[in-house]
């Protein structure tokens, strides 16, 4: 048996990564973050937000401490389509309790308004799994190749005070999520 002097054991290595690495399947971008336990005074707590930007549609989910048919907090999603101005584009706006609609509108700042949006979306609390889950179509947000995402709670509960979480932060956004394959 005769051996290639060119072809060392870590030159092969590296050879056999980069043809996995190029024959990777391409994937829709995905980002995630766990939230920290900050809104202690309400159950709906955010837990963590995904958002899927596939090809067809923006998929984001929101994870609570724990949801229940009665509550009285919402959900606010907030999409930030062009980074050049200030603030959200769009915000789904929605409550958690059961019984309780959900509009997609043109943002006024960090709140929405009276514009809706003429598109294809859905969205619904799913108790049991403690999760909120809103799937937009991407012709609403004009087909963006990246988005970013904001995620506010608001409980009412006790009527005394609203508690306020938000993920990642405050009037801040997730990572640029490019569009993929599916979503």
């Amino acid at each position: 048996m005769t051996r290639n002097p060119l072809v060392t054991v870590p030159a092969l290595a590296s050879l056999t990564a980069l043809c996995v690495l190029a024959a990777a399947p391409a994937h829709a971008e995905f980002y995630s973050i766990d939230d920290p336990a900050d809104a202690r005074a309400s159950l709906t707590d955010i837990h963590a937000v995904e958002a899927n930007h596939g090809k067809e549609n923006v998929l984001v989910k929101v994870r609570f401490a724990e949801l229940m048919r009665s509550s009285a907090a919402g959900v606010s999603i907030f999409f930030d389509t062009d980074r050049g101005d200030r603030g959200p584009e769009y915000v789904l706006s929605s409550g958690l309790g059961d019984g309780t609609d959900y509009v997609l509108t043109e943002a006024d700042g960090w709140r929405g308004s009276d514009d809706r949006v003429g598109c294809d979306y859905s969205a619904r609390p799913k108790w049991g799994q403690e999760v909120f889950r809103a799937v937009i179509s991407r012709r609403c947000f004009d087909r963006v190749p990246s988005v970013r995402v904001s995620v506010k709670m608001v409980d009412q509960a006790d009527g005394s005070h609203p508690v306020l979480d938000w993920a990642p932060r405050r009037h801040r956004w997730s990572l640029p999520i490019a569009s993929g394959l599916g979503a």
